[in-house]
């Protein structure tokens, strides 16, 4: 039996020489029933490796996803030239004396006005539009009829929805030879409050979005909570704010355009998603 083995071991070793060493060993167990191990691992085809990677073409989707996409322009494009620019924008800077600086693309925008030898910055972000409830809309509330009909059991519109929303924002009064007043404000249902009053050393340090002046700000002592001042204080204040168009009309201003502006800023997104998309 022995040389029986050996002879069919040989056999195969001659006519598959690349055979790698672990199947001679499977043979050389000393019984026949090692040999469907050499039969399989003869008849494993090479395996050629690649570190390549697949190359892809745009995904299935994305015919669908750029008509969609051209669909939501077309619409809100048609919508925007229908308003034009509303009336209040123009209004308002011509009752207020404040200047818009904003860029499409970019959610800050900053209003500025000369008031006496004062320069007065007010800054907000497009983004305190994520402050506003969301309740879901437009909501039918149906119940099975006896026939098995739908009968509409109640209903809420979405016209019932609050439109204010809080917006936190951002009022500084730099003057010669004086400290920067920073103050931290936000409004909600037109009521402005205070939340922060901090004294900076420069008007660049107060306005700027660059993170080393964000720090710089938040080292600097943010004064006494407001709600415990005196009520003279407060209320003086409030006054002063009130002097410098900082009032429940800037509110509503600010709270319309910003609905304003982020239609505007949808719109240029949908652009840009088509212009990746169709990259």
């Amino acid at each position: 039996m022995n040389s029986i083995i050996r002879q069919l071991a040989s056999t195969a070793s001659r006519s598959a020489p690349r055979i790698a060493l672990s199947t001679s060993r499977c043979v050389a167990t000393g019984t026949l029933r090692a040999l469907p191990c050499l039969v399989a691992r003869i008849a494993l085809p090479a395996r050629s490796l690649s570190t390549s990677a697949p190359v892809r073409g745009n995904g299935s989707i994305d015919s669908d996803l750029s008509h969609t996409l051209q669909e939501e322009i077309e619409y809100e494009s048609k919508q925007a030239a229908e308003e034009g620019e509303p009336e209040f924008i123009q209004a308002f800077a011509e009752k207020t004396g404040f200047k818009l600086k904003t860029k499409l693309g970019e959610s800050k925008v900053a209003m500025t006005k000369q008031y006496g030898t004062e320069s007065i910055t007010v800054s907000f972000d497009v983004s305190e539009i994520l402050n506003i409830d969301d309740p879901i809309a437009d909501i039918s509330v149906y119940r099975e009829s006896e026939q098995g009909d739908a009968v509409k059991e109640a209903e809420k519109k979405s016209e019932d929805t609050p439109e204010d929303f809080p917006i936190f924002f951002t009022a500084t009064f730099a003057k010669p030879g004086a400290p920067v007043l920073y103050m931290e404000l936000e409004s909600e249902d037109g009521i402005i409050g205070v939340d922060h009053m901090r004294f900076l050393p420069n008007e660049e340090t107060a306005t700027s979005a660059l993170l080393e002046k964000d720090w710089a700000r938040k080292q600097v002592y943010c004064g006494p909570i407001f709600g415990q001042l005196s009520d003279d204080l407060k209320e003086n204040v409030d006054e002063f704010l009130a002097e410098r168009s900082i009032d429940t009309a800037l509110t509503l201003f600010m709270q319309d355009f910003i609905e304003y502006k982020e239609q505007g800023e949808y719109l240029n997104w949908l652009k840009k998603f088509k212009s990746f998309i169709d990259a």
